[in-house]
């Protein structure tokens, strides 16, 4: 995924994980507000989904409008257990990591997802994040095809949250039948 990075509290986040070799918590943020303004009353206060993803940062850039552009990858789910702000507004939390899904072969009709992913992976914005369009395990495919279709936030959230790959992955076959590629 790419971000473009231009607050300050953001560009200190990854100048420390880019010195340290380290991750950051990615997590959606269901109701409230991601920064308290002192003016406004305090239930604004961002209310976390209770999963999230560590990410590492796998390039950076300057781009073309000045701000920083970073390309980060998934690395492993956690729990939010719980979470604060800090003085420059940045939100850090306590978490327990989730165990990794197992790998395991594509179930038969998953190979129908063949076209979806090489068209998906051709498209310029995707390109660049050079994934590879032969995905032979169900915890992965689920996993990028659920983070690539252009669908509804809420519903890209609970597949990318579900912890039975094979149940994304069903839930996405389910999703995109009668799709065809051509």
């Amino acid at each position: 995924m790419g971000l473009q990075i231009f607050e300050a509290r953001y560009i200190d986040l990854i100048s420390d994980c880019m010195k340290t070799n380290s991750g950051f918590g990615v997590i959606l943020i269901r109701e409230g507000l991601e920064v308290v303004i002192p003016e406004v009353e305090s239930s604004i206060n961002p209310k976390f989904a209770p999963i999230g993803t560590l990410a590492k940062i796998v390039d950076w850039d300057k781009l073309p409008n000045g701000l920083l552009g970073v390309t980060i990858e998934g690395e492993k789910k956690f729990r939010l257990l719980s979470s604060f702000q800090e003085n420059n507004n940045l939100h850090m939390a306590e978490v327990e990591f989730l165990a990794p899904e197992q790998k395991a072969p594509l179930p038969e009709e998953a190979h129908s997802l063949d076209g979806l992913l090489n068209e998906l992976v051709q498209h310029p914005h995707i390109a660049k994040l050079n994934i590879d369009p032969v995905i032979d395990d169900v915890s992965q495919l689920g996993s990028v095809l659920a983070q690539l279709l252009p669908i509804d936030e809420g519903i890209k959230f609970a597949l990318l949250a579900e912890v039975d790959p094979h149940r994304r992955l069903h839930r996405l076959i389910s999703m995109l039948e009668g799709y065809d590629p051509e």
